[in-house]
């Protein structure tokens, strides 16, 4: 009996060690199939780094909405959360054409929701941010844009199924700079 109890614990110790070291797969295979089901859109912007910090700030133009250029409700309030709907126009470019409080629940191809809090509002004009304004660059990217800050450029943005924003790269003056790049490490015993 001794005997069994010891091949169970030898059992349940590789079997545990087995999906502990699975989680980290599994993990990087989901980012790439969510990354790979997020709609991609892009929006041009202006780019400044702050002072005394390494951070940058990204202004789009769908920072600030002209109530009177869109349609739905138009009596938001400072912090509250809204759902700006875009459409796809040449290349990637999305353009906003509507404002709602509510999430929609189906959208047709070519249009989708994107989520976003309301932090000011003067006039017709509503303010809002999607929490992807301030990243981090790159040193590449940061001396690019420390150099030459007039340069236009677009941000390369995905929106999840719920309507989460984030950035995905930037471009200026025809060059692409990744925010993020995820390399999929192979563990050395695997890749012989």
């Amino acid at each position: 009996e001794q005997f069994m109890t010891r091949n169970r614990t030898i059992a349940a110790t590789l079997l545990t060690g087995f999906i502990l070291a699975c989680m980290p797969m599994l993990a990087i295979a989901r980012h790439s199939f969510i990354q790979e089901q997020d709609v991609k859109f892009e929006v041009i912007s202006d780019i400044s780094p702050r002072a005394d910090i390494e951070n940058f700030d990204i202004w789009s133009e769908i920072n600030l909405l002209d109530l009177t250029q869109l349609t739905g409700n138009d009596s938001f309030l400072r912090g509250q959360t809204v759902y700006v709907h875009l459409s796809k126009g040449p290349g990637r470019i999305a353009y906003p054409f509507a404002v709602t409080a509510d999430r929609p629940e189906n959208l047709d191809n070519g249009i989708f929701a994107i989520k976003g809090k309301v932090t000011g509002r003067e006039k017709n004009n509503l303010i809002i941010r999607y929490n992807f304004e301030t990243f981090l660059p790159s040193p590449e990217l940061k001396s690019v844009i420390r150099s030459n800050p007039t340069l236009p450029a677009k941000s390369i943005l995905a929106v999840s199924d719920k309507g989460a924003v984030r950035l995905m790269s930037v471009e200026i003056d025809g060059e692409i700079y990744p925010y993020r790049k995820t390399d999929i490490v192979a563990l050395e015993g695997l890749i012989q």
